[in-house]
């Protein structure tokens, strides 16, 4: 059953690059009545003030957090993620978006013990929420669940999802399509040499999984919006 759309003139501001985009995320986001504004985060523009956005969607990235070399736009994100949080503004972080929120929260970021690469199952605390999966993952950093925030989700490598009052964060990539995965398996083909992983099966996996992950994703927006906005 369709849920039914938020309010008018409601405004999502989401921070990606250029390997990121909103995905399946936006979609549900569109549907539910949401525009979704993309700024580019480390670009020759400045991330615009939260002043009439709704909610904050902090993407995935290929960058580290805790990388020192990128602390002369991190420190800005992650002062947008605390004035959303102070100011009630309901923030989905998503892979970096959720280690940035970990970060910005007083949580911790490091690497983890191995990458996550590839279509995985989570251990959920919530499956009508957050189902096991497949869902698409690409990290190779982790975060510590900040004080005050409860953790939803894990594999064996650490967190998989936190929430703090109306605010998600997710390491999956519930955002991804099939034009997405396509374009960081081309983009990304030296990392998934390294690793010994095979593109064309991750694709492959893709056209089976895409479908229910979609839905999965659409499950997972809804539930963050009804808990926002009621």
């Amino acid at each position: 059953m369709a849920r039914p759309r938020i309010a008018a003139d409601r405004r999502a501001l989401a921070i990606g690059d250029d390997a990121t985009a909103p995905g399946f995320v936006g979609e549900r986001l569109s549907e539910r009545g949401i525009e979704v504004v993309v700024a580019v985060r480390g670009g020759p523009e400045p991330l615009p003030s939260l002043d009439g956005f709704d909610v904050l969607v902090p993407l995935g990235s290929v960058w580290s957090v805790d990388d020192p070399a990128f602390a002369w736009w991190m420190d800005t994100e992650l002062a947008t993620i605390r004035a959303a949080v102070e100011a009630g503004l309901p923030v989905l972080g998503i892979c970096f978006g959720a280690q940035a929120m970990s970060a910005a929260l007083g949580g911790v970021v490091g690497r983890a013990a191995r990458p996550e690469i590839g279509w995985y199952t989570v251990e959920s605390d919530v499956p009508d929420v957050i189902p096991p999966g497949p869902w698409f993952e690409w990290h190779g950093d982790t975060f510590t669940v900040p004080d005050g925030a409860v953790e939803l989700a894990r594999s064996p490598v650490g967190p998989q999802a936190f929430r703090v009052g109306p605010h998600l964060a997710v390491q999956f990539h519930p955002e991804v399509t099939g034009e997405i995965l396509r374009s960081w398996v081309i983009d990304g083909h030296g990392e998934l040499s390294r690793e010994n992983l095979d593109g064309a099966a991750i694709l492959a996996a893709g056209e089976r999984h895409l479908p229910v992950a979609r839905l999965a994703c659409h499950r997972l927006v809804d539930h963050f919006l009804d808990s926002a906005f009621g």
